[in-house]
């Protein structure tokens, strides 16, 4: 296939994709398989006869401009990947029925473990919580063979791709996408751990047995986000590529059909202080989607570097610890515990993403047992995990490595922004940046962004010095 041929096929799926993620994909389970349609349609995108073809011409790109280089490169990622994500497909399957498929007892009826785990994050007596907890991780323990088979599966997948190991096509990949040696990556990633773990346990005190209310009670998402909006100089009503479902009763989320012309955003009703972080992420992302350039190749718009997104995500999610912006847009002082309740959560996230990192990465080059990456996450996140709930980790590792890069590039962007213009969230000269800034898409790995910023390289030194 044509690198032409195949960037109409990336977009058509793309749109797809998008389309049925709308529609409930992948909303009751995280290994709902693509549906088949979907896969029947588009498998030819990452067949192995296809994934050679893309190595050949970038091979062949050495003398062609950069951005068509990136392109390629970008393209034979996603194939790889997709090749990788098709091999365990039928297990995917067979995971998604075993939690969607009423198989647990309860008060004389069966009901599916996705229903059960609602309950249990609504049930405040102790006794319940304790008797739904026990049955439900009796039903992952059952699902753990599927599991490690699952791992096995796409270790198999690599190697069929000419990849010593998994370890060896995730570090190629990490390259390729990302700009970054992915064995340096993990040092860094171990090197945070021992740097915050001090400050991580003192904001987990400080927060411990605190209950906050909502102080966000009442207050419009709405208003807020396009109050943003205009003091960028971004009039949301005139966005005519982006659609926006205030208060969405069903599936929410930002949802890039296509990049820029067709963009969806089905934004949750508030519940709780933590929902706002998602909230101003999604405002970001989408955004940052509506103003990518048409003139980018149609890979580069959608897709790349995982910590750009996650960048942008940040970025407007940390406007909650600005008092300063709070007491302007919505007339807000945040109270001291919930004050103290954001930065443990911060902390949690941003070391969590660090040690799925470096529990994937043993798991793969050294085969850590379950037992050791047991004892290394109660040792630096303080809590017991099962070998399903291990196992969820480290499925979650390549979004977390795009997480953590996301997290110390928008503390250095949020630095620069402030010594630039001040009060950047109330600044039209900073709403240009961040257009000009949003207009190359995925054109650039977070490190590169950072170095043509001025604030490369990418380190963890702002976030520390937070």
């Amino acid at each position: 296939m044509k690198r032409d041929a195949y960037r109409c096929e990336f977009a058509a799926f793309q749109a797809a994709r998008a389309s049925a993620r709308q529609a409930g994909w992948r909303q009751i389970s995280p290994f709902e398989p693509l549906p088949p349609p979907l896969y029947d349609r588009f498998s030819d995108l990452w067949s192995s006869t296809t994934i050679a073809a893309l190595r050949q011409a970038c091979q062949d790109d050495t003398s062609r401009p950069a951005v068509e280089q990136r392109g390629g490169q970008v393209l034979q990622t996603f194939a790889e990947n997709w090749f990788i994500r098709a091999a365990a497909r039928e297990l995917d399957a067979e995971l998604h029925r075993a939690l969607t498929t009423p198989f647990i007892t309860w008060q004389g009826q069966r009901h599916a473990a996705t229903t059960v785990a609602g309950w249990l994050e609504q049930e405040t007596d102790r006794t319940t919580r304790q008797e739904l907890t026990r049955r439900l991780e009796a039903h992952y323990a059952s699902l753990v063979d599927l599991q490690a088979q699952r791992w096995d599966l796409t270790a198999q997948a690599a190697r069929q791709l000419g990849y010593d190991s998994l370890a060896a096509q995730a570090a190629a990949h990490t390259q390729r996408l990302c700009g970054e040696d992915l064995a340096a990556w993990t040092t860094a990633c171990e090197r945070f751990l021992a740097e915050t773990d001090t400050a991580y346990r003192r904001a987990v005190a400080a927060a411990k047995d605190t209950s906050p209310t909502d102080p966000f009670a009442h207050r419009r998402q709405r208003y807020l986000a396009e109050e943003l909006l205009r003091s960028f100089g971004i009039r949301p009503w005139q966005q005519t590529n982006l659609t926006t479902t205030w208060q969405a009763t069903g599936v929410t989320g930002v949802f890039r059909v296509r990049v820029p012309e067709d963009i969806r955003w089905a934004v949750a009703p508030p519940r709780g202080w933590q929902s706002w972080h998602g909230f101003l992420g999604e405002l970001a992302r989408a955004q940052h989607a509506a103003w990518t350039s048409p003139n980018l190749p149609v890979e580069l718009r959608s897709y790349g570097d995982p910590a750009i997104a996650a960048t942008w995500s940040w970025l407007f999610a940390g406007l909650l610890a600005d008092h300063r912006w709070l007491a302007r847009m919505l007339d807000l002082q945040l109270p001291p515990d919930v004050q103290r309740a954001m930065a443990a959560w911060r902390w949690h996230v941003v070391r969590q993403a660090a040690w799925r990192c470096i529990a994937w990465y043993g798991r793969a080059t050294a085969d850590w047992s379950l037992e050791r990456l047991r004892t290394e996450f109660e040792q630096h996140l303080g809590a017991t995990l099962s070998d399903w709930e291990l196992y969820r980790e480290l499925d979650l590792a390549a979004h977390a490595f795009g997480q953590l890069r996301g997290a110390w590039l928008a503390a250095a962007l949020d630095d620069w922004l402030r010594t630039r213009y001040g009060s950047w969230p109330t600044s039209r000269r900073a709403g240009d940046t961040l257009v000009d800034l949003w207009n190359t898409g995925f054109r650039y790995p977070a490190g590169e962004l950072a170095q043509l910023v001025g604030v490369g390289p990418l380190t963890m030194e702002a976030f520390l010095s937070r």
